[in-house]
């Protein structure tokens, strides 16, 4: 696959918020996957890539989208939507928000900061560095359960994790789902 596509003049690299095409067979949930995603690259099927040499050259990659079934039933939703939504606001679904992350949270601190980054969002170190509240977004598990009650005290949005990646899978920022201390 690597030199089909040096072959046909692109580079591959193992980046996602820097690259422009994932090809793959299934969708992963890994943090350049999501980078990728959040970016706007198209996530084809190899299909395209096999298509695109026996033409000799890259082909538009609207008909190579991804279909991926397990994706449709995991998020109500076609790949294809969530790809297109991203292409026409790249790097930007958590634009305007700051998030605070607990010590426990799954997947770990480090990889939602990065999705979190690639997505135009901010990060914020502790509960107290929160300036406002209308535009801040907790993300918490059970095993940080009095923090996660605290930012709600404190009119803070709290959410999962898997909240937040159903949103970057989708590419739709769901602020009307049940928050994390409604679901206690």
């Amino acid at each position: 696959m690597f030199q089909v596509v040096k072959m046909l003049g692109g580079v591959v690299t193992c980046e996602g918020n820097s690259c422009t095409h994932v090809i793959t067979g299934q969708v992963r949930r890994t943090m350049n996957f999501c980078m990728a995603l959040c970016s706007g690259a198209w996530i084809v099927s190899p299909n395209w890539l096999k298509e695109s040499f026996k033409q000799g050259k890259f082909l538009g990659e609207g008909e190579y989208v991804l279909e991926d079934e397990e994706f449709k039933v995991k998020y109500k939703s076609e790949l294809r939507n969530a790809v297109l939504r991203a292409k026409e606001r790249p790097c930007s679904l958590f634009s305007g928000y700051t998030f605070c992350l607990t010590k426990y949270i799954q997947p770990s601190v480090n990889v939602l900061s990065a999705i979190i980054r690639s997505s135009g969002g901010k990060l914020a170190n502790k509960l107290d560095d929160m300036a406002e509240s209308s535009t801040t977004i907790f993300l918490a598990c059970e095993e940080d359960m009095d923090s996660a009650l605290d930012a709600a005290k404190r009119g803070i949005k709290t959410f999962s994790s898997e909240w937040f990646m159903s949103c970057v899978m989708t590419q739709e920022l769901d602020l009307d789902a049940p928050q994390f201390t409604e679901s206690l």
